[in-house]
C-alpha cells in the first residue's frame, strides 16, 4: 500500500466510501389462520399452497428489479470469490444458490442488497405479487443496515427479527384491505365481503373456474384458493413422485388422488364392484366356484366367506352378523366411514435457528467443510450454513413423505391382494408439505402406519446426512450453555399425532385436535435423553364435545398414549418410558390380543371374547363423557362396571394379562386392533426379532440374567 505520508507522493483521489449493505426478510403470518380460515378442505390445501409460493416470488422479483444481476455483478465475479471446497451438488448444497441468500424457508425468506433502494423495490415487488395473485394473504417486509458488515452473524440476524417484530404492531392487519363500506354482501364461510367470480375482473375471462364456484357467493381469497387447489394437489402428487420413483406406477395408474372426494368414488367403485359379487354369490348363487368345480359346495362356500370377510375389511364400520345377507343390505353398505388427519412436526428445528453459533459448534469441522464447503470459521460460514441446513431439511421431509406413501402403496396393495381385490387406489391424500410439517389424510386404517413410516424415513434420513445428523441435541446444547458442545452422530426426531373422525367430520376441527395429540406427543418424547420420536392417535366418538384439549384430557387415564419410536435399547427405562411403551411392544401386544380373541379352532371358545373387550372399552368412553360434563358420579359408577368386567377377563386370561398390559392396554389394544391392517401388523413384528427389549419389566429380566 503506498504511504502517501511520504515527501513527493501526491495522494490520488480517495477511495468513495463502502455503502453498508442492507440485509433484507419477507416473511408471511398468521400463517395457520390463513390456512384454516375456511372449514372447506379444498381452500385450506390451495391457501398452503400460496404460503410456499414466498421464495418463487421473491425469485421473480429479485430477477425483475435487477437486484440479482447487480449482485452477481459486484459480489460474484471471479477476482472476488476465494476458492474454497465445493460440497456435492445434490441439490442440498448452499452453493446452487446465489451468494445474496441467507435462509429460504417456505413463509420466511432472508437474503441481502446492495442499496436500501433496492431492499424497497424487491419487498414492493413481492407483497404486490402476493396482492395480485393471493388477496389475503398477510406477507411483510424489512430491511436493516448491516453497516461495515460484510457478512451476515447472528446478531443481525436478531436485530433483523427485532425490527420485524417492531413493524408488526404498527401496520394494519391483511383483513382490512376487503372494506364492507358501502354494503356488501356476506361471503359463503367467511366474514369478508362476496366477490364476482374471477373471470369478471380479467380482460380475456376465465374458463376454467368451476361452475359451482362461479355460482356461489364466495370471497376473493377463497375463490383464488379454491382455483389453485388443485394444481396444488397436483404439485403434491408429483413432488412426492419425484423423491420416490417407485409411486411413478401408481400415478400412472391413477392410484394417487388428490382429494378426499377422489378417495372415496376409488372406494365406491370397489364397492360397485363387491356389491355385484356378493350379489351373484348370495342372492342369485352364481360364482366363479360352483358346485361341479373341485371342492364342489364346499369351495363355493368358502369363496362367499372370503368375499364377505374382505367386505368387512374394507368397510370398517359395516356390521354383518350370521343371518342371511338380504338386498338392501348390501345397498347400505358405508363407502368410506373413517378418515384420519395426521399431523407431523419435527423436534429442536426452531431450537437450530434461534441458536445457530451452537447448532454450528455441534457439527465436526471436517463434516461441516464437506457438507457447507467452508470451514465453520469462515466469514461466511453462517450464512451457508443456514441456508444447508434448511434445503436439507426440506429434501428429507419431502423424502420421508414419499417413502411412507409408498410403503403404505405396498401394504394397501398386498392387502387387496389377500383379499383378492383389485388394487385401485392408494389411501392417502396429500395437505401440507411444507418445512417441516406434514399433513395428510388417510382412510382410518393407513393413518397409523403412515405416521410410523414417515418417523421411521424421517430418522433414518437424518441419522445418514452428513449435516443434519449433528443437530439432535441443539436445544439441551443451548441450555447447558456448553462452549464447545460435542455430540455423537444421531437421527433428528418428530412427533404424530393422528385424528381418527368420521369421513364428513369438519377438517379444521380434526386438524386442531391432531395438532394437540403432536404437542403431548412432543413433550414425552423430548423429556426423553436422547430425544425419540413419538405417536399419538384418537378416534373421535363423541363429535358433541369439540374442544380438543377436553377430550385428550378426559381419556388421559385410560391410555398408554404417546408411544415410543425406535427409543435406545441400551438406555435405563425412565418413568415417563415406562408409561409409555415402544411401539415395537405395542405391536407384540396387539398381535397377542387378536389371537386371544379369535376363537379356538378345536373348541370354538375364545380366552377373551371381543364382546367383553368392547364392553370394557364402553364403559371407559362413557366415564370419560361424563368427566367431560363434570357428573363425577356417574364417572366413579361406570368404572366400577368396567372393573368388574376386567376382573372376570382376569380370570379367563391368566398369565395373558401381563401380555395385554391391563385395562388401561386394553383400550389401546382394541383400538389398535380395529386400525391396524395385517398386512403393516405382519412387517412390524418380522422386525421384532432384532429389535432388544424396550420395557422396564424386560430389561430387569435381562439384567438379573
Amino acid at each position: 500500500m503506498a504511504d502517501y505520508t511520504r515527501p513527493g507522493i501526491r495522494p490520488g483521489p480517495s477511495a468513495p466510501e463502502r455503502i453498508p449493505m442492507q440485509l433484507v426478510m419477507i416473511e408471511t403470518h398468521g400463517n395457520q389462520n390463513y390456512i384454516f380460515s375456511s372449514p372447506r378442505l379444498r381452500e385450506n390445501i390451495g391457501a398452503s399452497a400460496q404460503l410456499v409460493r414466498l421464495k418463487e416470488w421473491t425469485d421473480r422479483a429479485l430477477t425483475a428489479t435487477g437486484v440479482r444481476q447487480a449482485w452477481a455483478a459486484s459480489h460474484e465475479s471471479h477476482e472476488q470469490i476465494e476458492p474454497r471446497p465445493s460440497p456435492p451438488r445434490d441439490g442440498t448444497g448452499p452453493s446452487r444458490f446465489s451468494t445474496l441468500w441467507v435462509s429460504r424457508a417456505s413463509g420466511k425468506v432472508i437474503f441481502m442488497v446492495d442499496t436500501s433502494q433496492q431492499a424497497k423495490a424487491v419487498i414492493g415487488h413481492v407483497t404486490r405479487t402476493a396482492l395480485a395473485q393471493a388477496p389475503g394473504i398477510d406477507i411483510s417486509g424489512v430491511f436493516i443496515d448491516m453497516g461495515q458488515a460484510a457478512h451476515v452473524d447472528e446478531a443481525l440476524l436478531k436485530t433483523l427479527h427485532a425490527e420485524a417484530s417492531r413493524y408488526a404492531l404498527e401496520r394494519p392487519p391483511a383483513g382490512s384491505r376487503f372494506s364492507q363500506i358501502p354494503f356488501l354482501a356476506r361471503a359463503q364461510d367467511s366474514a369478508l365481503p362476496a366477490s364476482p367470480p374471477l373471470g369478471a375482473s380479467l380482460p380475456n375471462g376465465l374458463a376454467d373456474e368451476a361452475k359451482r364456484d362461479i355460482a356461489s357467493a364466495y370471497s376473493l381469497p377463497s375463490r383464488v384458493k379454491r382455483y389453485g387447489a388443485y394444481r396444488a394437489r397436483k404439485a403434491l402428487i408429483d413432488r412426492a413422485v419425484g423423491a420416490k420413483p417407485g409411486l411413478e406406477e401408481d400415478r400412472d395408474e391413477n392410484r394417487l388422488v388428490r382429494d378426499p372426494t377422489q378417495l372415496e368414488n376409488k372406494y365406491k367403485e370397489l364397492q360397485e364392484q363387491l356389491e355385484h359379487d356378493l350379489m351373484q354369490t348370495f342372492l342369485t348363487g352364481e360364482n366363479s366356484v360352483t358346485d361341479d368345480s373341485p371342492g364342489g359346495a364346499d369351495a363355493a362356500g368358502d369363496a362367499a366367506d372370503d368375499s364377505l370377510h374382505a367386505l368387512e375389511e374394507v368397510f370398517q364400520d359395516t356390521q354383518v352378523t350370521d343371518r342371511d345377507i338380504e338386498a338392501e343390505d348390501l345397498i347400505n353398505i358405508t363407502k368410506l366411514s373413517k378418515v384420519a388427519v395426521i399431523h407431523i412436526d419435527g423436534n429442536g428445528i426452531g431450537a437450530i435457528m434461534r441458536n445457530l453459533e451452537v447448532a454450528k459448534k455441534c457439527v465436526d469441522a471436517e463434516d461441516f467443510e464437506d457438507s457447507i464447503g467452508c470451514q465453520p470459521d469462515d466469514a461466511d460460514a453462517l450464512r451457508r450454513f443456514i441456508l444447508g441446513v434448511s434445503t436439507r431439511l426440506d429434501a428429507v421431509v419431502t423424502s420421508a413423505f414419499a417413502n411412507a406413501w409408498f410403503d403404505v402403496a405396498r401394504w394397501a396393495q398386498r392387502e387387496k391382494r389377500t383379499q383378492q381385490l383389485d388394487f385401485t387406489v392408494v389411501p392417502v391424500v396429500p395437505v401440507i408439505l411444507g418445512g417441516d410439517d406434514v399433513t395428510v389424510i388417510t382412510s382410518g386404517d393407513y393413518a397409523i402406519p403412515f405416521a410410523t413410516s414417515f418417523l421411521k424415513h424421517f430418522e433414518e434420513r437424518t441419522a445418514a446426512d452428513p449435516l443434519l445428523k449433528f443437530l439432535h441435541g441443539v436445544d439441551r446444547a443451548a441450555a447447558s450453555a456448553d462452549k464447545q458442545p460435542t455430540y455423537m452422530p444421531g437421527p433428528m426426531t418428530a412427533a404424530a399425532g393422528v385424528a381418527v373422525v368420521r369421513r364428513n367430520f369438519p377438517f379444521h376441527i380434526a386438524y386442531d385436535l391432531a395438532e394437540r395429540l403432536v404437542e403431548a406427543a412432543k413433550r414425552v418424547g423430548k423429556a426423553q435423553v436422547p430425544a425419540v420420536s413419538t405417536l399419538s392417535y384418537h378416534v373421535l366418538f363423541d363429535t358433541t364435545v369439540l374442544d380438543a384439549d377436553e377430550v385428550l384430557s378426559a381419556y388421559a387415564s385410560f391410555t398408554d398414549r404417546p408411544f415410543l419410536l425406535n427409543p435406545d435399547p441400551a438406555r435405563p427405562a425412565n418413568g415417563s418410558e415406562a408409561e409409555h411403551p415402544d411401539w415395537v411392544e405395542v405391536c407384540k401386544r396387539v398381535d397377542k390380543f387378536n389371537r386371544l380373541t379369535e376363537e379356538d379352532e378345536e373348541t370354538g371358545e375364545t380366552r377373551f371374547p371381543r364382546t367383553r373387550a368392547t364392553r370394557i372399552r364402553r364403559f371407559l368412553s362413557d366415564a370419560a363423557q361424563a368427566q367431560l360434563r363434570g357428573d363425577t358420579a356417574t364417572r366413579k359408577t361406570i368404572m366400577v362396571h368396567a372393573e368388574s368386567e376386567w376382573r372376570a377377563a382376569e380370570d379367563s386370561l391368566g398369565s395373558n394379562v401381563e401380555a395385554i398390559g391391563g385395562i388401561k392396554g386394553l383400550f389401546d389394544l382394541l383400538e389398535l386392533s380395529d386400525l391396524l391392517p395385517k398386512q403393516y401388523l405382519s412387517e412390524q413384528l418380522r422386525k421384532t426379532s432384532s429389535h432388544a427389549p424396550s420395557s422396564a419389566a424386560q430389561q430387569s429380566e435381562e439384567t438379573q440374567a
